[in-house]
């Protein structure tokens, strides 16, 4: 028997097409040749392995059970071979990638899904750092960064994400829940900016009908994300996104108390125009599109409730 490495290619793809096919005919033609060379060619692979691969039958051949086995890990390294064979016309996407994203949207909606980037492209060597300042892109500080704000960055190249919803949310244990909201704290985003009205509570109090405000407790941090997680903690009620707060809702962890609104602001993708084609660019644009799909359509399926007037489990009157 011939040790499997010395097996002639044309052989081995001659045996692939046939199974994948379940024809020599079919092989034949999709190789180029004869039938008969590729009968000729699987008898010669049959007497080196010692197996037979095929039976022959009128209308056809069926794959014996070694041929099964034999073709499910051939046809892999067929896949590999083709592979290889692509990614040399294509720039290498190994070396480093620095991107700059919001800290609250980067630890709850990004991180837990950065692994399969990482088993996509093995030599991509990632830098994720969560800040809610505006990282500088013209001073080689980042390579890309993510935005919440209103798509008009100048001089970048701007590619929309996601857009995003705000509600009010309360622990899923203990009285935070009640609708009277005077007993109640109020956890602050010190980071949301005066130009996202519904990221404060000065909205959410006038509609639960709160004039007094300077009588309400309060608790100020520094960002959205660990002011969700004191509303976690039981320590209050807190404004969160949904793109920031969907899992720990999914776990039950917090409740929505009013429906969701959609956000003033969306997600952007940014970048320098020169470096907006870049093999490393383009490869983390393309996952971030797939992988948040499913956050999307939650999104949009919370801001459609929003819009036919139902309110959220929990919600207030």
């Amino acid at each position: 028997m011939l040790p499997a490495t010395r097996l002639p290619l044309a052989t081995l793809r001659a045996f692939e097409a046939a199974a994948r096919l379940s024809s020599f005919s079919a092989a034949a033609d999709e190789l180029h040749v004869t039938a008969a060379a590729i009968s000729h060619r699987i008898k010669a692979l049959e007497a080196s392995l010692g197996l037979p691969l095929f039976e022959r039958k009128v209308r056809g051949v069926v794959l014996t059970e070694a041929g099964a086995r034999y073709r499910e890990r051939i046809a892999e390294a067929f896949t590999l071979i083709e592979q290889a064979t692509r990614e040399l016309s294509q720039p290498s996407l190994d070396g480093p990638l620095r991107v700059s994203v919001p800290r609250g949207f980067l630890q709850h909606a990004l991180l837990p899904r950065v692994g399969e980037l990482l088993r996509r492209h093995p030599g991509l060597d990632l830098a994720l750092g969560g800040d809610n300042r505006l990282a500088n892109l013209r001073d080689g500080e980042v390579d890309l960064a993510i935005r919440f704000g209103s798509g008009d960055y100048p001089g970048l190249s701007v590619a929309p994400l996601l857009d995003d919803a705000i509600t009010v949310l309360a622990p899923a244990h203990g009285n935070a829940t009640s609708s009277d909201w005077r007993q109640a704290c109020f956890i602050e985003d010190g980071s949301a900016l005066p130009t996202e009205p519904w990221s404060h509570w000065g909205p959410w109090w006038r509609e639960a009908g709160l004039h007094a405000p300077e009588a309400l407790r309060r608790l100020t941090v520094s960002d959205g994300g660990l002011a969700l997680a004191a509303c976690r903690q039981g320590l209050g009620l807190c404004l969160a996104r949904l793109s920031v707060a969907q899992e720990m809702i999914g776990r039950g962890e917090v409740v929505p108390l009013r429906p969701w609104r959609r956000t003033e602001f969306s997600h952007y993708l940014v970048c320098l125009p020169e470096v907006a084609d870049a093999p490393r660019v383009v490869a983390f644009r393309d996952w971030l599109e797939e992988t948040l799909r499913d956050l999307r359509q939650t999104m949009d399926a919370a801001i459609r409730r929003e819009a036919r007037g139902n309110s959220a489990p929990g919600s207030l009157p």
